[in-house]
């Protein structure tokens, strides 16, 4: 009987979903006499269009606003000029709401922050008062829900943005970034032989975090906020792909060249939407039993029906807010040999071009 082992080659950190002159820009603007806050999305065409890529400037059909000025009289000191607005996509392809938000009279500065889509707030606990004095950035909790083989939980692309106004000059400009991380699973066979990959499964990691944006000065708005994760519990979750029933099938040779151009075993739909965080890996051997974080490969090949490895990153490794990672796996040898891999990011934009 043929054995096997198959060197999983390669983690690849590839990419960012990035916060470039394409993504969703929003701009509440202020009118004069009364100042009204409105709201449209500008910016260029997205390159990328399609939900099942990232959440695009063509997929944000609505958002929720949260605001306060300086002043923060609209309805008794302390109280938001805008608390959870929901800002909607129209027929004709502008944005509204109602009723309608106004700047304090005699406001000079203003903050804002946005998230979408507005459905994420079923995932979202925290979120500041409504009758806090001041916005000094922004936070809420997130849990980040694994998706099931039903169908009937889907993850969710968080966008958020923060942006800090004068209000008699400057328009608010709300720039949206991908608030999680995306990891997804390509893979090589060098074999002579096809090989089938019945289940992936991402293992050890935190799903709960808190998120904060810490706001710029009014006075320099160009700058953008910044935004920091904390995960909020010490319990860790495994992630399962939803693969077809069949498994996902490697014909002999897949991928191989020289150099190897590994393919997708998770489409571009089956990207995994994670919490940022480091993993946790221990600096002794490594044990997914013991709470490392690791890959988690099923699959047959020929007569080995049902076989598992793992794959493990370093200690400490970072998955990062707004990136997204490709973890290769490359099947090789006639024993079975060690999992190595090895790390390379790439602009996220470039990820519809990766085989």
């Amino acid at each position: 009987m043929k054995t096997y082992k198959f060197l999983a080659v390669a983690l690849i950190a590839t990419g960012v979903f990035s916060a470039c002159t394409n993504d969703p820009v929003v701009q509440p603007v202020k009118r004069s006499d009364p100042a009204e806050i409105s709201f449209r999305l500008q910016g260029g065409t997205p390159e990328i269009t399609t939900r099942s890529s990232a959440t695009t400037l063509l997929d944000v059909d609505a958002f929720a606003v949260f605001g306060i000025d300086d002043l923060a009289d609209n309805g008794g000191a302390g109280a938001n000029i805008m608390h959870g607005v929901t800002v909607a996509r129209q027929v004709g392809g502008f944005f509204d709401y109602s009723p309608k938000k106004y700047f304090s009279e005699g406001a000079a500065d203003a903050q804002f922050f946005a998230y979408s889509p507005v459905s994420a707030i079923q995932h979202i606990t925290n979120l500041p008062a409504a009758t806090s004095s001041a916005y000094t950035g922004a936070s809420f909790d997130f849990k980040v829900v694994k998706p099931s083989t039903s169908g009937k939980i889907s993850q969710v692309d968080l966008l958020v943005a923060g942006s800090s106004v004068e209000v008699t000059t400057t328009p608010v400009d709300l720039q949206f970034t991908h608030a999680l991380s995306r990891v997804f699973v390509k893979a090589v066979n060098e074999l002579n032989d096809d090989i089938v990959i019945t289940n992936l499964k991402l293992l050890n990691l935190k799903s709960d975090g808190k998120l904060t944006g810490t706001a710029v000065t009014a006075s320099d708005p160009a700058d953008p906020w910044t935004w920091a994760w904390a995960p909020i519990a010490s319990s860790t979750t495994n992630f399962e792909y939803v693969l077809a029933p069949t498994g996902v099938a490697l014909k002999a040779g897949a991928g191989k060249g020289s150099p190897n151009v590994p393919i997708l075993v998770t489409s571009m739909e089956q990207g995994m939407l994670v919490l940022p965080q480091k993993t946790v890996n221990n600096n002794g051997p490594d044990d997914a039993s013991a709470g490392d974080f690791a890959l988690e490969v099923t699959y047959d090949l020929v007569d080995l029906i049902g076989e598992t490895a793992y794959i493990y990153l370093t200690h400490d490794y970072e998955f990062k807010m707004n990136q997204q990672y490709a973890i290769t796996i490359t099947f090789s040898g006639s024993t079975r040999i060690v999992i190595d891999f090895e790390i390379d990011v790439d602009d996220f934009n470039n990820i519809l071009d990766l085989p």
